[in-house]
């Protein structure tokens, strides 16, 4: 499989820009063939759908190949660019927020539920009607924070379904202590089915999904991948979980083993390459040098990726780093070509940021 690069814009700067319009060029000298368009964020449309469908004819009408990425549940604070105090990070009207398991409330975060499941289906239409048939959801789709604790959920009104499950009460308490096993797996059963009925009734007729799974991601935070693959399997596409954005965290021997092995055994649960992307990311803005970020590449691809995936939050990438992808183009194009996909092993999570 040849390499396959994918980059990710908003319509709004597309159109109005200059700094990224007169960047098409450069991005396809690049190697970039496919942009994804900033879509419906946690409530509201990133640009007005106007913007979103003209920016989707540009994009087309240059001979990139097009897509729509969502931001479904808030990331928990602004993760898309702590440059711009100005973000939006208010969750849609009527929406439900998370608690964690101490009974707090998880600002930015969604609970999965019937409000947001509709908002989210009626914005995914619109960009049905505008002819996109590829999506993908940021790794906001999830129910928990980065870390090796049980999550999920935890509000008031998850509890009481929980329980109604269950067939008896239980408290937050017992089960993010993990103590009882059968109690912990019914938890995760039940916050993964909740992703899982997110992306079966978002995703429209004849459409491509896609979720982007957190780094060490997995059913602790309602993220189960075998799951996933068995109710989707010819509609939806994984990107690995990698994370290590910045080159004080890339540069380290653990940030890097911990990198390789979130890679491996999220494809291995996928279990097909094909459809597993990268998450080639630098942020915040510049934190990772255009060389780290070619290294990064080298070890994706060298883990079996052939769809690399860069993302930059919402700042733009600048010139340095489309000038070091078009210089190293060639090279990872070739490691592509003559590196054989490696077996797939499930290697054990490392909790190293």
């Amino acid at each position: 499989m040849r390499l396959n690069i994918t980059y990710n814009v908003s319509p709004r700067r597309l159109l109005l820009d200059e700094t990224v319009s007169k960047s098409l060029d450069k991005m396809r000298r690049a190697g970039v063939e496919t942009i994804y368009l900033f879509g419906y964020f946690y409530g509201e449309f990133e640009s007005d759908p106007e913007h979103i469908a003209k920016a989707k004819k540009r994009l087309e009408e240059e001979g990139f190949t097009t897509g729509v990425i969502n931001v479904p549940l808030g990331h928990g604070g602004n993760a898309l660019d702590p440059d711009d105090p100005g973000i939006n990070l208010e969750i849609g009207r009527g929406w439900r927020m998370t608690m964690d398991s101490s009974g707090r409330y998880r600002m930015n975060t969604t609970c999965i539920e019937d409000v947001m499941i509709e908002d989210t289906k009626k914005a995914n239409m619109v960009f049905h009607e505008m002819g996109f048939r590829n999506y993908f959801n940021d790794d906001d789709l999830r129910l928990g924070q980065w870390g090796p604790e049980l999550q999920g959920c935890y509000c008031d009104y998850c509890m009481k379904e929980f329980d109604s499950i269950i067939g008896r009460k239980v408290t937050r308490e017992e089960i993010a202590s993990m103590k009882n096993e059968e109690l912990a797996e019914a938890w995760m059963d039940y916050q993964c089915v909740k992703i899982l009925r997110f992306l079966l009734e978002t995703t429209p007729k004849g459409a491509r999904n896609g979720i982007m799974v957190m780094h060490n991601g997995d059913r602790r935070h309602g993220i189960d991948i075998p799951l996933l693959r068995r109710h989707m399997p010819d509609n939806l596409v994984f990107r690995v979980g990698e994370a290590h954005f910045d080159d004080i965290a890339f540069s380290n021997k653990a940030g890097y083993d911990s990198i390789e092995r979130s890679i491996k055994r999220h494809m291995a649960l996928v279990g097909d390459y094909r459809i597993c992307y990268s998450e080639t990311t630098c942020y915040p803005k510049n934190a990772l040098s255009p060389e780290n970020w070619i290294e990064k590449m080298k070890l994706e691809i060298k883990c079996g990726l052939r769809n690399l995936y860069l993302m930059s939050g919402a700042w733009f990438f600048e010139d340095p780093y489309w000038d070091a992808l078009e210089k190293s183009l060639a090279e990872l194009r070739y490691l592509a070509e003559t590196t054989e996909i490696p077996e797939y092993t499930m290697p054990e999570f490392t909790w190293v940021w």
